[in-house]
């Protein structure tokens, strides 16, 4: 199943947030039990991801464990997490390539690592889980869109410009073009203008340069 977009998710209620709360509270602080158990959840059901991060993964275990303490904690502050999920999503798409068919593996993988972890688990914290995911993962697919968006905009070259007839160079530089003296002072046929210079088909954008994966806490 696609994951919904955030027009189509509500917010956690006080009810759902106080559950999945509960199902965390077991866990000493600093622990990293729950990132453990998700990794291990996550490679078991889509064996394909484990390439995405690097051989040594307790760095990862650890910033994803406080991450998600500092989600846990601020679901009532929705503002503050959404900001820090959109940012999240963004760099997620960048540097690790993270796509939507991926988003419903990490949902079950986290549920079934809080189960484990958790003494007091039910059907209800099972429920309120899915619902926060849900709007953690559409917060975040949010975020990848506002980076893809970026991306593209970035991509256009300035030959695409001129390919429209759009040109962009000063009005002093086109005159002088357009009214070139009977005694020369023409560019060879074959000479380009800076503005006319498009990109090498094979360069990259600063987007599409994968680096190592990471995850921050939120700034307070």
């Amino acid at each position: 199943m696609q994951p919904r977009r955030i027009t189509e998710v509500p917010l956690p209620n006080a009810s759902v947030i106080e559950a999945v709360r509960e199902s965390c509270a077991s866990l000493p602080a600093g622990s990293t039990r729950l990132s453990e158990s998700f990794y291990a959840n996550l490679f078991v059901m889509a064996p394909e991801v484990r390439a995405m991060f690097p051989d040594d993964i307790r760095p990862q275990q650890r910033r994803m464990a406080d991450a998600l303490v500092e989600v846990v904690r601020y679901l009532d502050a929705p503002d503050h997490v959404a900001q820090f999920l959109r940012e999240l999503g963004g760099r997620h798409y960048r540097e690790l390539g993270v796509r939507p068919e991926h988003y419903p593996f990490v949902g079950r993988a986290l549920v079934r690592a809080v189960s484990e972890v958790s003494p007091t688990w039910s059907s209800s914290m099972s429920s309120a889980w899915v619902l926060v995911y849900e709007w953690i993962t559409a917060t975040m697919l949010a975020g990848a869109e506002d980076a893809i968006s970026r991306e593209e905009g970035a991509r256009r070259s300035p030959g695409d410009a001129a390919s429209r007839g759009d040109d962009r160079r000063p009005p002093g530089d086109r005159d002088r073009s357009g009214a070139r003296s009977s005694a020369g002072d023409q560019r060879p046929s074959d000479a380009r203008h800076a503005y006319d210079t498009p990109r090498p088909s094979g360069a990259r954008h600063a987007y599409d340069t994968p680096g190592p994966y990471g995850v921050s806490q939120p700034t307070r």
